[in-house]
């Protein structure tokens, strides 16, 4: 015969070991939660390096800018990209297709590149989405959206606050982050976010990110890569500069 105990006994056995499972599993949460929100956004601060500054600056640097364009105004070609900058495949866009991109194409007045902000994953995107079209006015859009992807937090843990904003900002050098800070709720401010929106609705755009892809004063065309590096852009790009 089993020596397991009274049922009263084991019953209590049982239910001290559930608690002590839900206390590890809880643990072990908090401190991924803290070890994720803790590299990289949570440790931003006006005035302290911000991780890929350096990079980004480079990345753009003595390309004109435009609200939300970058490049020649009358570039033959044009590329839109729908981002949440929350997203992390947006992320992985602006880090491995983007460089050859902006330096093959972009540079050379060949492309301009187009960014709307959409707010799909949430209140963090749209507070971002804001500043970034807010220094579009000061012609910082692209700093910005580029250093935002390579400081992304935890989705929607309220990392982007005005600590966060404010270090980004501060980090791009000619940018009155005063200034942006109040432009964000301005109606100028509002209606460039609705118009991203109402295009993207009208595209069908349901994940990020998305782009349309066509010779500029030509009707957009969607345009959907094979997968999201460099080499799924340059043929495209090549062909529609050929048409032309």
């Amino acid at each position: 015969m089993s020596a397991a105990g009274p049922p009263n006994a084991r019953a209590r056995a049982r239910r001290y070991q559930l608690v002590g499972l839900l206390f590890t599993a809880a643990v072990i949460a908090a401190v991924l939660i803290a070890v994720f929100t803790s590299t990289g956004a949570q440790r931003l601060a006006p005035g302290k390096p911000v991780p890929g500054a350096a990079k980004t600056l480079a990345l753009v640097a003595g390309i004109p800018q435009q609200g939300a364009v970058l490049g020649r105004p009358r570039a033959p070609v044009t590329l839109v990209e729908f981002g949440d900058l929350q997203c992390p495949a947006c992320a992985t866009f602006a880090q491995k297709a983007l460089p050859a991109i902006v330096a093959g194409y972009v540079r050379p007045g060949r492309l301009k590149l187009v960014f709307r902000p959409l707010t799909f994953i949430g209140g963090d995107s749209l507070r971002a989405a804001r500043v970034a079209v807010a220094l579009g006015e000061q012609g910082r859009l692209w700093q910005f959206v580029d250093l935002m992807y390579r400081n992304q937090g935890l989705e929607n843990s309220s990392y982007v606050n005005d600590t966060y904003l404010r270090a980004l900002a501060t980090a791009i050098p000619g940018v009155d982050v005063t200034r942006a800070l109040a432009a964000r709720s301005s109606p100028g401010v509002q209606t460039q976010l609705a118009e991203a929106k109402a295009l993207a609705a009208g595209r069908r755009v349901r994940e990020t990110p998305s782009f349309l892809l066509y010779r500029s004063g030509a009707p957009p065309r969607g345009f959907t890569p094979q997968s999201l590096d460099s080499g799924s852009f340059t043929g495209p790009l090549d062909k529609l500069l050929a048409s032309g």
